[in-house]
């Protein structure tokens, strides 16, 4: 007693924090000892309330939108790149689709594996789709030189030149010489000679075939696949196949000269250097889609525009390429068309629904087991059920309110079912642990006051972490990583939800089941009464806070509590190296399950034709043409000349002067005036040396051969990195190309895009994404528990716990293959809110207890320890069976949530309370008053002189 008096007697002049806290946690559990009471005096009406509203706010779940693509996912909004990329969409939208097939084998240079590849493009071209649409109505087309047409072109001067038998066939004349010199050359020629008439008419009377390139190129026939070509490879042999490869370098199909070698990989040549062998080859596909169609009418559900269509061709493709009834022993294919991505993606947040039904099946039953106890009347079955209920009814009202605001569901969304369980059931423990260590004079109160004081010592401790958790994810909510954004949205709006829901919902269940147990019903049908109660449910009542308390007392023995802080030590020593060496690293493909077909389809495109470096285009829209010309021809010199980041640089503007000396012009091509720029620039687009830029130039009108161009509102020029190891590399490089188009003061909007700079922009600012929002996010939470339990001792202890997880949480990331990417990126945010959960709870407890420090951390832990552990247990068991995933958003949650479950358990139950037996704060002044208030005065009647000693 006297040493009660003495500790009162130094919390007689509290502080300005003592004071916050004791009004700050007064007026929280007086709020919430209110609001007990209220829940307890009108469940029903409570529980119609929680229905009605997580039907009101379903219902924003007809503006539900899943996303898929890539560039709205991962990109940040303001990146040069989205910026680029949106406006692109907007204005000129590209409409190439590309498809392919990748084909692996011991040799696929052999007359049965080239059949098989006919037979995959045959039933491509033939089939018919619903619409009865054929793949000649969907393919990207390109002009064919047609024999006849090369004669008549060529004809007026046949005798200067030569024609090659094998290069154009036999319906030349072999009595003429047979030998071509340079035909590109001289076709050039011609097209100066002979414009504008008759070249125009032959060049746009020329037939189109649709761009499949393979290596069956070298085998198509009169400028397509007909039934010659059938006949052809009905009589391939092998010796035939390796024939062509070695000495045929011209396509069958476009009759224009190609090495076909590059469409080979792992190559075998005998010691004449012959090629005898391949281990892969491909066929591509490439495709047109109607985008007028796709953003007006896009396919629903999709996170991309596509149209339905292009859409159902797609499918109907991806369908003959995934038979392999007809393929030959060893021969494996991987498909990989435009739409994969979004089916995949799909198709994986469906598979989600097995794990989600898995993990909640396995969340009841250790619920069941926990909640309740082993009788008739107080297992709690029901409850339990209601208490799971109680986050579904969350995540519903998440999704809903998210969805009217606009915010869309990614990929990363799926763990959300997970990890709004984990913090429901936790909340679910908390009030239930806070229930059965009501004190014995409240326990004598009636079922609304217990409730009330229930209320007020659970309603504190889960408001705080809730506070926290939310805080947390309400920093991630200002990244400027869409997908993070979205995520973090959800799951704030998610866990105020699930709170309200589980302080409300779960709360007024409660009351009727408890009303269920006093009346000796029994647990699965109520309207059984059993004649009296169960003892052997008296003595299993707190068995779990037994052996906490048993833990406890172990834990504060002063060899145990050196071992503690050695063993804390040396993990975060380890922890510390680990971050040392955690490296950053992204890549999309990472998002796909590894067993699909389109993950299988980047890992063998990635063995067996690896890129020689990301080819990059810059854009020029309202660029002064032609004053800018000899601007835009010395940005592609400045390109070339960066050797240790460009293979090469192609621009237009070199053959386009090139062809302006052909025809004469003598003035420099920025002086022209704009007739004859337009006049030159639609020749030189025509000709043999300008045609393959053409696709590169966007006109005011459609451009006409041998009519002027109209007004250029687009045009491009291309360039190619050298392969680079990682954003240490790539990152410098992007940057460089950037500066040097700024350097070039080209007039206009002048951009680059490159498929990889998509990435590059995210490994740019990822790290420092990740580590200011994790520095803002602990920040917000050292404040937020430092205004709820008002205690700075108590919330930088809370702080360096988080700290210390976090450390550790991150070393082990590298430990266990992990990199900084944008999935560990949001799982270490998330990690902060959880985390914190832990010490918190823990904190929050022992400021409420009394007596000597020691004495204090025996009763927090037998107190508070099983709901901090039944926590725990219960969020590793919302996620353990993700461990089998091999979707890398899953495997990534799994290893990082199983690192923050057990670093944030070890740190809470066992490091925290041997800190507080050393250097714990004061209990909290208003507590000692509020608890002891009856004591106090019973023993100031009897005994007043002592008391106010």
């Amino acid at each position: 007693m006297t040493k009660e008096i003495s500790e009162r007697r130094a919390e007689s002049a509290p502080g300005l924090l003592n004071k916050l806290q004791g009004s700050t946690l007064r007026i929280l559990e007086d709020v919430f000892q209110s609001y007990g009471e209220f829940v307890a005096r009108h469940p029903v009406i409570v529980i119609l309330s929680c229905v009605a509203l997580t039907c009101v706010c379903g219902g924003g779940l007809y503006w539900f939108r899943a996303e898929n693509e890539g560039v709205k996912l991962w990109i940040p909004y303001n990146s040069d790149y989205r910026l680029n990329n949106d406006w692109m969409f907007e204005n000129y939208p590209r409409d190439l689709r590309f498809n392919s097939l990748i084909l692996t084998g011991e040799n696929v240079l052999t007359a049965q594996v080239l059949r098989t590849m006919y037979r995959v493009s045959k039933s491509i071209r033939t089939m018919r789709n619903i619409n009865n649409e054929t793949w000649d109505d969907h393919c990207m087309k390109r002009p064919v030189i047609k024999v006849p047409s090369l004669f008549d072109i060529f004809g007026r001067k046949r005798r200067e030149i030569k024609f090659d038998d094998d290069l154009f066939g036999d319906e030349f004349d072999e009595e003429k010489d047979t030998v071509i010199t340079d035909p590109l050359k001289l076709a050039t020629q011609f097209s100066i000679d002979e414009y504008p008439d008759p070249y125009c008419g032959i060049v746009t009377g020329m037939p189109l075939a649709c761009m499949e390139l393979s290596i069956l190129e070298l085998f198509g026939q009169g400028g397509d696949y007909d039934e010659r070509t059938d006949d052809v490879m009905e009589t391939l042999t092998d010796e035939i196949v390796l024939d062509v490869i070695n000495n045929k370098n011209v396509s069958g199909i476009f009759l224009t000269p190609y090495n076909f070698t590059s469409y080979l990989s792992n190559i075998e040549y005998n010691t004449q250097g012959e090629i005898i062998g391949a281990k892969a080859t491909y066929i591509i596909w490439l495709g047109r889609m109607n985008m007028t169609e796709a953003k007006l009418n896009p396919a629903p559900g999709r996170g991309e525009p596509i149209s339905m269509s292009m859409l159902q061709w797609e499918g109907d493709m991806l369908e003959v390429m995934l038979n392999k009834s007809d393929y030959p022993k060893g021969l494996e294919s991987f498909p990989n068309v435009a739409r994969s991505f979004g089916d995949i993606a799909g198709s994986t947040i469906i598979g989600d629904i097995t794990f989600f039904v898995a993990g909640y099946i396995m969340m009841f039953t250790y619920v069941q087991i926990m909640l309740g106890k082993f009788s008739c009347v107080e297992h709690r079955t029901y409850l339990s059920t209601v208490g799971i209920l109680g986050v579904i009814m969350g995540i519903i009202v998440s999704y809903g309110i998210c969805s009217a605001a606009g915010h869309f569901y990614g990929p990363m969304h799926s763990v959300m079912p997970f990890l709004m369980l984990g913090i429901g059931i936790d909340d679910m423990f908390v009030i239930i642990q806070c229930w059965d260590t009501l004190s014995e004079e409240e326990k004598k109160e009636n079922l609304v006051k217990r409730f009330g004081f229930l209320m007020k010592q659970a309603g504190a401790a889960i408001t705080v972490t809730s506070a926290t958790d939310v805080i947390a994810f309400g920093v991630g909510a200002f990244t400027i990583l869409p997908a993070l954004q979205s995520f973090c949205i959800y799951a704030a709006v998610g866990i105020v939800a699930t709170f309200v829901f589980q302080s409300s919902f779960f709360l007024a269940w409660m009351n009727l089941d408890q009303r269920r147990i006093e009346s000796n019903r029994n647990g699965c049908c109520p309207c059984y009464v059993h004649p009296e109660t169960n003892n052997q449910t008296q003595e299993r009542k707190g068995a779990l806070q037994r052996v906490f308390k048993k833990y406890a007392e172990y834990l504060i023995k002063t060899p145990v509590k050196i071992s503690v802080l050695l063993v804390a030590l040396v993990l975060t020593g380890f922890g510390v190296y680990g971050n040392v060496l955690l490296r950053q690293e992204f890549d999309p493909t990472w998002f796909l399950p590894q067993d699909t077909y389109i993950a299988q389809w980047f890992v063998n495109n990635k063995m067996y034709f690896p890129s020689s470096g990301e080819r990059g285009t810059i854009y020029f829209s309202g660029t002064e043409l032609p004053a800018d010309i000899d601007k835009i021809e010395k940005l592609s010199q400045d390109l070339r000349e960066q050797t240790d980041i460009i293979v090469k640089s192609d621009a237009w503007t070199r053959p386009y002067i090139d062809y302006l000396q052909k025809l004469n012009y003598t003035e420099k091509p920025s002086k022209l005036n704009k007739t004859a720029f337009r006049s030159s620039l639609s020749q030189f687009l025509f000709s043999p040396v300008g045609a393959v830029y053409r696709n590169g130039f966007n006109f005011k009108e459609q451009l006409e051969c041998g009519e002027l161009a109209s007004e250029v509102q687009l045009s491009e020029i291309t360039y190619t990195h050298r392969l680079m190891n990682g954003p240490e590399e790539h990152v410098p490089a992007m940057n460089r190309v950037k500066n040097i188009i700024e350097s070039a003061n080209i007039s206009g909007k002048v951009f680059a895009m490159a498929m990889g700079y998509a990435t590059w922009e995210t490994d740019e600012i990822i790290s420092l994404e990740i580590y200011r929002n994790m520095a803002l996010a602990i920040v917000c939470v050292f404040i937020t528990t430092l205004l709820f339990i008002s205690n700075l001792g108590g919330s930088l202890l809370i702080l360096v716990c988080v700290c210390l997880t976090l450390v550790d949480v991150g070393g082990f990331m590298h430990f266990w293959g992990l990199t900084i990417d944008t999935v560990s990126c949001n799982n270490l945010i998330i990690a902060i809110g959880l985390c914190v959960d832990y010490s918190a709870h823990v904190m929050h407890r022992f400021l409420t207890e009394q007596g000597p420090r020691e004495d204090r951390v025996v009763q927090t832990v037998s107190n508070i320890g099983p709901a901090v552990f039944n926590g725990g247990v219960s969020t590793f068991l919302a996620f353990v069976l993700l461990a089998t995933s091999r979707s890398h958003v899953f495997s990534s949650f799994f290893k990082i949530f199983f690192l923050v479950v057990s670093f944030g358990l070890f740190h809470g139950l066992v490091v925290l309370p041997v800190i507080l037996s050393f250097i714990g704060p004061d209990s909290a002044h208003y507590t000692l008053v509020t608890r002891t208030d009856i004591q106090l005065k019973s023993k100031e009647k009897e005994n007043p002189g002592e008391i106010a000693l």
